[in-house]
């Protein structure tokens, strides 16, 4: 018997230890929710926040942005500048990938140019526009031999720009310029789709991929910055924000909400009260996409109208409990080009005569108004501030607006396809500067435009701003964005706060105002 009891005693630990990995993990091991399945490995098609935030686990670039939120460089040792400032010459590291081949100047020549092929999905290729001919080569103008990228050795990358471009390096730190293993590329295209075959550059490599389920890396051993890795693994689960909460408070996680997820409401005023809410601003603002190209939404007016009939204090007072900031732009704090407000928050006699107006442009009524649906990904904060939204153009106009959610995947695919009439969005800072919020709108067919709007005046706003520096620049950027806010193919909402909470023993995790989160550097002390 005692033997019997033995056995059983050892089989339970060993299922305990055993598949799912997730419920197991050493001392030197993280444990975050991405909160779903990440839309790609592919840093050529990464999108969305989690796939960004496992790109810069398992790849790296010429540069990476550190610790104390600057750009530094990594793969690239240093990098020579024309005096025009439109050619960088990088030299490059002896580095390796995760099976041992050489990273060469020609995996990133190779996976810049087939980013920018007209054939490839991706809808982060206009951030490669940059470059000498990116643009027209992605639109089939010129040849790919033609973009301003080429590998003059296996060490040294040679980059030339359209125009100076002051943020280039920061650029540089973002997936869609990592490097792509050429050979393995071209022999296996579905390489990213599964662990058994998927490759990579970065502080870590990708172990286990349960689809739909749970990702887990382990520090790569053959990164050439190796010996400041300290975590052994990191496990990423793929739970919904009520059941992360409940998981971090059994302490089955390491960190909980932004910028991954969203902490459930009801939450915060406990963690607040514990001192456990940790609250940083972002370079993000959440907006409704409108779809410019449906009826009755083609109408300025009746855009304008729903933008101004918004409250947007009351509504994140209630909803967020006052921790995020009303928006009246698309670019956030921090890097505004907003002197006074492009349009009055809750102006609701001006809503009134918009409304009226457009109805008459429209010749439609309150009582023939067509069916308008408000699109959402699935979160309880989405629900909240949708619902609250419908309400408020209820309340100030007589008409109802429907609304629909779904999960991630869906959604996001629809919104690519621009099947919708509104959706509710986000965007966040991939790099420090208001071009990046603005030049998404610059023509409809930017890959994360997807209103349908598009205007040539706007456009050459943007285009003069790539030729001139300092506050000339600026002036016209401020220009565009009030051009942009009013035609308003987009209805801001507010700017993001981003509010988590998190293991106290856990130290150096790099999150960034941009809403990246970056474990290279994290570390675990020792218990006391």
């Amino acid at each position: 018997m005692r033997f019997f009891a033995y056995v059983i005693s050892l089989a339970v630990l060993l299922i305990g230890c055993g598949e799912p990995c997730h419920r197991c993990k050493s001392d030197n091991t993280a444990r975050i929710n991405l909160g779903a399945e990440p839309q790609s490995l592919d840093p050529r098609k990464a999108k969305d926040l989690g796939s960004h935030t496992i790109m810069r686990m398992v790849f790296e670039g010429l540069a990476r942005i550190n610790l104390e939120e600057k750009t530094e460089l990594a793969l690239a040792k240093s990098v020579e500048v024309s005096e025009d400032l439109k050619t960088y010459t990088f030299h490059l590291r002896h580095t390796q990938w995760s099976n041992g081949d050489p990273v060469t100047a020609s995996d990133f020549e190779y996976a810049w140019k087939k980013a920018l092929s007209p054939s490839f999905p991706t809808d982060t290729a206009f951030q490669l526009y940059v470059i000498k001919n990116g643009q027209a080569a992605k639109q089939g103008l010129c040849a790919l031999d033609e973009v301003g990228v080429r590998a003059l050795d296996p060490l040294t990358l040679q980059v030339e720009l359209v125009n100076p471009t002051p943020y280039f390096l920061d650029l540089l730190a973002f997936p869609i310029f990592f490097p792509v293993n050429k050979r393995v590329d071209i022999e296996t295209p579905t390489w990213a789709t599964k662990s058994e075959t998927f490759l990579s550059n970065g502080p870590f490599c990708l172990k286990k991929w349960e689809h739909q389920d749970f990702i887990e890396v382990k520090k790569n051993q053959k990164y050439w910055d190796a010996e400041h890795v300290k975590l052994s693994h990191i496990q990423l689960m793929m739970v919904k924000g009520e059941t992360e909460f409940m998981m971090f408070e059994k302490n089955e996680l390491d960190w909980a909400g932004s910028p991954l997820t969203i902490l459930p409401l009801d939450a915060l005023p406990r963690l607040r009260e514990l001192n456990q809410l940790k609250v940083k601003p972002a370079l993000a603002t959440y907006f409704l996409r409108v779809n410019t190209e449906k009826f009755p939404l083609n109408s300025t007016n009746l855009r304008k109208a729903l933008a101004l009939a918004i409250d947007r204090e009351s509504l994140l007072g209630n909803i967020t409990y006052g921790s995020q900031i009303p928006a009246t732009s698309l670019v956030p704090p921090g890097i505004s080009l907003q002197q006074e407000p492009y349009f009055n928050d809750g102006d609701l006699v001006q809503a009134q005569e918009l409304f009226e107006t457009a109805l008459q442009e429209l010749q439609i009524t309150k009582e023939n108004f067509p069916k308008i649906t408000l699109f959402y990904k699935n979160t309880e904060r989405n629900h909240l501030l949708a619902q609250a939204v419908v309400d408020q153009w209820h309340k100030v106009f007589g008409v109802r607006i429907h609304l629909e959610a779904n999960e991630g995947k869906v959604y996001f695919s629809r919104v690519s396809k621009q099947d919708y009439d509104l959706a509710s969005c986000d965007w966040y800072a991939d790099f420090s500067d208001p071009i990046n919020f603005l030049e998404i709108f610059k023509t409809k067919k930017t890959g994360s435009n997807n209103t349908g709007w598009e205007s040539q005046e706007f456009s050459n706003l943007i285009n003069e701003s790539y030729s001139v520096v300092g506050e000339a620049r600026r002036e016209l950027l401020q220009e565009s964005e009030k051009y942009l806010l009013d035609a308003m193919p987009i209805i801001p909402l507010f700017y993001y706060s981003m509010l988590y909470t998190q293991n106290e023993r856990i130290q150096d995790v790099a999150v960034s105002s941009m809403g990246t989160i970056d474990f290279r550097w994290a570390s675990f002390k020792d218990k006391k």
